[in-house]
């Protein structure tokens, strides 16, 4: 019986044939891993920029509860992190008698509002790492009281007495109202992995 030889060229190209696997094998591995860690980051990436979202309802609601304490003539001023016209980005031009829709004059972005030193003084930490700060606007047109010569204001009509919630009469008799200027609030959040979420909420 003849025996199987095998010769040098043969086991050569054996060689190469294994390595050209390994080395295959090896690129889909990396490929497959970075794959995987992109997946990774992109839904660790949603995950926080979803608690920052959710973090910007404790700005809306300090927002809310600080206007449910300020008296009318509390409302025509500034405070920190309030502005009584609806374009103004820093308390310097809040206390100007301009309107906000004159040329030049500034207008309200949040993606480029000084929020270290306009914005509410102290930044609320919720715990999870996400920095919440919330400023205020008056949506008006000017500084000043609602019937101020040359004032806009976005207003809503509220009853002052019993009644639907959108119906001013009772009977036949008519109920007193008053107008009541809606409210801006602003919130930005600054999370983990430099995540970053604005909303905005309007009420009166």
């Amino acid at each position: 019986m003849d025996k199987l030889v095998v010769k040098p060229f043969q086991k050569g190209v054996a060689l190469i044939i294994a390595l050209v696997m390994l080395t295959a094998m090896m690129m889909a591995g990396i490929a497959l891993f970075r794959k995987i860690s992109a997946g990774s980051m992109i839904a660790g990436n949603l995950t926080f920029t979803s608690s920052a979202i959710s973090a910007a309802e404790q700005g809306s609601e300090a927002g809310r509860a600080w206007l449910m304490l300020q008296s009318g003539a509390g409302l025509y001023g500034t405070a920190p992190g309030y502005f009584p016209a609806s374009c103004y980005t820093n308390n310097t031009h809040a206390t100007t008698q301009v309107s906000c829709n004159a040329a030049g004059a500034p207008v309200f972005d949040p993606t480029t509002f000084d929020w270290a030193s306009s914005s509410n003084l102290a930044a609320t930490d919720d715990g999870a790492g996400n920095e919440i700060r919330y400023v205020v606007h008056r949506l008006c047109r000017m500084v000043g009281e609602l019937d101020k010569i040359g004032q806009e204001c976005v207003t809503a009509q509220v009853a002052g007495g019993s009644g639907g919630k959108m119906n001013v009469t009772y009977g036949t008799q008519a109920l007193v109202a008053t107008m009541k200027p809606y409210y801006r609030v602003t919130t930005r959040v600054r999370g983990p992995r430099n995540s970053l979420a604005y909303t905005q909420i309007t009420m009166y």
